[in-house]
């Protein structure tokens, strides 16, 4: 028979196939990632939010971050932050049309969606930072109020904590009634409208674009929101006293395009879906520091305009509040059972 190669090529031929057949058993067994074929599709997530450089513009980024590796490069991540894509309105709408993937802010900004989403803007539902960390990753309570709008078009991922919210003013505010007669720009939500009107005063919705301006012509007398937008939108340079009544914690959701979500391969819809509660414990210790850095800037640029209220002063504000949420409540089907759960809740996980 004529040989068609030098001495030896068959066994060594024998020998190849052998070790690639070893090869191709432990692949079949191993745990590391399976990479995508290269014809792959690849999907790209634009995650909006109308802040910079805070606690949604992170999340944005880390959520994206996380999922590029997850995925092996199937999914790209982009952060848009500072309204990029639009005003808020417009960029909650773009999710549910499936023109941009993600959207990063308070839930209060769904009450159009759904009036349910206002329940965590209820005084004195949490203690700090910690005790709404926990309630928030309290599953029964997360998986529920992530899915609320799916049927609208939002899909849920991520429910973290932002910060205590507080008052900025023109003038120094010690006690509720230092605020009577004023006006403060809130977010739009029946239950923010009421805390304000508790305290005497007149709650101004307004997006976030125009809330400066409207300092600087005093068509407010300040805002109720977080330290850490009032500094990272450098509202010293406008108002001077920062009084922190810590009356609720505002907290942030990652809201994602049911479109887009329903075009993914199952296996990315899985990560899609594990990677929004899986940044949470890393994000809360930044957010933490970012806080802590945003008192010693609005000390620094203000200097006496820090007001750090008493005890007694505390209570007061408490005291006028007391009940609001239950009033508008009454007043809005579906939100008293939410408020009972978050408070039933609070207490589980309170230290």
């Amino acid at each position: 028979m004529k040989r068609h190669g030098p001495p030896g090529t068959c066994r060594k031929l024998e020998r190849l196939l052998v070790g690639a057949a070893a090869l191709a058993a432990l692949g079949a067994v191993t745990t590391l990632p399976v990479p995508r074929p290269v014809e792959a599709a690849t999907y790209n997530f634009k995650c909006a939010t109308a802040t910079i450089n805070d606690v949604q513009h992170e999340l944005c980024k880390r959520y994206g971050a996380r999922l590029e590796k997850r995925t092996n490069g199937a999914i790209k991540g982009q952060a848009f932050p500072a309204s990029q894509l639009g005003s808020i309105p417009r960029m909650i709408e773009g999710v549910q049309l499936g023109t941009i993937e993600g959207w990063v802010g308070p839930p209060d900004f769904l009450v159009g969606v759904d009036p349910r989403f206002q329940v965590l803007t209820a005084p004195y539902l949490f203690n700090d930072m910690d005790h709404a960390y926990r309630v928030l990753n309290d599953r029964e309570f997360m998986d529920r109020f992530l899915v609320m709008a799916e049927g609208k078009g939002l899909k849920g991922v991520s429910l973290v904590v932002y910060g205590p919210a507080s008052i900025v003013s023109r003038t120094p505010i010690r006690t509720p009634d230092d605020m009577k007669g004023k006006k403060y720009r809130v977010l739009a939500t029946p239950i923010e409208t009421a805390m304000v009107a508790s305290l005497g005063a007149t709650g101004v919705p307004m997006p976030l674009g125009e809330v400066l301006p409207a300092l600087q012509q005093g068509a407010v007398d300040g805002v109720q929101s977080a330290l850490t937008v009032f500094t990272t939108f450098k509202y010293y340079d406008v108002v001077k006293y920062h009084a922190n009544t810590n009356h609720y914690i505002i907290t942030s959701i990652l809201t994602i395009s049911k479109k887009w979500y329903d075009t993914l391969p199952a296996d990315l819809q899985k990560a899609v879906v594990e990677e929004g509660p899986a940044v949470h414990a890393e994000l809360l210790p930044w957010t933490k520091n970012f806080y802590e850095e945003g008192v010693k800037l609005w000390k620094d640029k203000t200097k006496e305009g820090w007001i750090e209220l008493t005890a007694e002063q505390r209570a007061a504000f408490r005291a006028r509040m007391q009940g609001v949420d239950e009033k508008v409540a009454a007043q809005v089907p579906g939100v008293k059972e939410w408020l009972d759960l978050l408070r039933a809740k609070s207490k589980q996980h309170a230290k």
